[in-house]
């Protein structure tokens, strides 16, 4: 779930976070919660922060905005996610049991919340099955009415989107089939990744795509006919910032890696020609690969210490981006991705 799930106004991605053992949930809940996770067995999660701001890498979150960290983490069962979302809660009110203040919410009365009052912050977890959904937020104003009102409109959107997705067991996650349509064995791989890895190589339904995009709204919109995002090096599935656990962490947008490559399976052919039409503004024809039918090229502007140059091509109904620090890079990842589209059955 992204934040336009919860609220058209929230449709900027501040950040992402992996969560692949007990260790990682240090950066999205209080560190005293790490042994918690490891004594019920988590499996796997994932954190995605979402704002009415766009974001800025290096520059400070403007006290008005309103930010929302949404962490869903996998148990074995429902009895340990229980008993994990009722620790989770329990460690993170003793970080200042003198100033916490426990809050019940009218939808969800199993739900565990509290926040400082005075302060424009609360902080909820609730279980749903294996799973464990905890939420934490930030607005401009310590508005108890508005911040619980809030917690509720991200677990009227979450807890749905769950109950369609089946639990896996341990057993079931090392068995699961990498690339069972085929796409990942499509993109450009030059570092050679050998297994999946969360925004390194992996493939992806639009929802999943939008987790990794600055302005989810508008990036809805212009792939709204991608079927599949395939990634390769692309993004870094760490938070961009200088401190844990709060909605604040995810305040510094996401980070893209310097090089890589991502692929977008469309509809038909008549929609990857009108993505590839769409994207890659005002491009210098003079810098597209030579040979290398349906290719463009352009320099973004970028506040990094290098260039950076994207490449776009078309081949059917795929659209593949790849990107890097020089031109003539660039131009021969290009090439080199069409001809693996050309080239696959």
């Amino acid at each position: 779930m992204t934040g336009i799930d919860i609220d058209p106004k929230l449709r900027y991605g501040t950040g992402v976070q992996e969560i692949t053992q007990p260790d990682d949930v240090k950066n999205v809940l209080a560190e005293q919660s790490v042994p918690i996770a490891a004594r019920n067995k988590i499996l796997f999660g994932f954190a995605s922060g979402s704002s009415d701001f766009l974001p800025q890498s290096a520059v400070a979150v403007p006290p008005e905005s309103t930010l929302t960290t949404v962490t869903v983490m996998q148990f074995p069962d429902p009895e340990s996610a229980e008993r994990a979302a009722a620790e989770f809660e329990e460690a993170d009110f003793a970080v200042a049991p003198d100033q916490n203040e426990r809050v019940q919410l009218a939808k969800y009365p199993l739900a565990h919340s509290h926040w400082r009052p005075g302060s424009p912050t609360i902080g909820s977890v609730v279980a749903h099955g294996n799973y464990v959904i905890n939420t934490f937020i930030s607005t401009s104003q310590p508005d108890l009415t508005a911040l619980t009102a809030l917690v509720e409109k991200v677990y009227t959107a979450q807890l749905p989107m769950l109950d369609t997705l089946t639990p896996l067991s341990a057993e079931q996650v090392l068995r699961l089939d990498i690339d069972p349509e085929g796409v990942i064995r499509r993109v450009l791989n030059p570092t050679q990744l050998p297994v999946p890895q969360v925004g390194g190589l992996a493939a992806y339904e639009l929802r999943g795509f939008l987790h990794w995009q600055t302005d989810r709204t508008a990036a809805k919109n212009l792939y709204a006919n991608g079927e599949r995002f395939v990634f390769s090096d692309a993004y870094s599935a760490t938070t961009n910032s200088y401190t844990r656990g709060i909605a604040q962490s995810f305040g510094k947008g996401i980070g893209r890696f310097l090089d890589g490559a991502i692929l977008i399976r469309t509809r038909d052919t008549d929609s990857a020609r009108a993505l590839w039409s769409a994207i890659l503004d005002a491009p210098d024809t003079g810098q597209a690969p030579p040979n290398v039918p349906d290719s463009k090229c352009a320099e973004l502007p970028t506040d990094r210490y290098v260039k950076d140059w994207i490449c776009a091509v078309r081949y059917r109904n795929y659209v593949g981006y790849v990107w890097s620090t020089q031109l003539q890079d660039a131009q021969q990842r290009a090439a080199a991705q069409y001809a693996l589209l050309a080239n696959s059955q």
